[in-house]
């Protein structure tokens, strides 16, 4: 088997990734696709399980990993001692049930990524360099017309479908096998 695809999306602060994203993968979803989600969180949380809820006292009881299930989902806490999981091996835990990972964030250990920059989050300049960006989702005219003339593809804030099908064409999805 192949390695699973890895699309990375990026952008400052408030940018509008999460909420652009999770349209996406609904499309994506809708076509056939079974898409893996991976968000990084740049800072450190002290963990990501809610203080003082059952999971958290088996955690700090010194029990890992701590799996909470319910009727229609379940969640893996894992403890890393040793330090934060790269993104590859976030990927390579989930690779095997997916056809697609997206990662929002881990733009360092990324060969490119897809860049979220919206005018209204307040930042002058786009997160990216020219050569660290594949394709650009804004509503910055000016920015766009930059990114078109280095030839890559740019996309508007609502332009879902369309970034639904690029992911899929960069993802080199065969349709025969959805």
């Amino acid at each position: 088997m192949d390695a699973v695809p890895v699309i990375t999306v990026t952008g400052w602060s408030n940018s509008g990734k999460t909420t652009f994203t999770t349209r996406v993968v609904e499309l994506l979803a809708d076509m056939g696709v079974r898409v893996g989600v991976i968000k990084h969180h740049g800072h450190k949380t002290g963990g990501v399980d809610v203080e003082g809820k059952d999971s958290w006292k088996y955690a700090q009881a010194g029990a890992n990993p701590v799996i909470l299930s319910a009727s229609d989902q379940y969640a893996i806490f894992v403890s890393t001692p040793q330090g934060e999981p790269s993104r590859d091996e976030l990927v390579a835990k989930i690779a095997d049930d997916v056809d697609l990972v997206i990662v929002e964030g881990f733009r360092a250990e990324a060969d490119g990524a897809v860049e979220v920059y919206r005018s209204a989050a307040g930042h002058p300049d786009p997160k990216l360099a020219p050569e660290e960006r594949i394709a650009l989702v804004t509503d910055n005219d000016e920015l766009a017309s930059q990114v078109r003339a280095e030839g890559k593809p740019v996309f508007g804030l609502d332009d879902f479908d369309a970034v639904a099908r690029y992911f899929f064409e960069l993802a080199g999805i065969d349709n025969g096998a959805l």
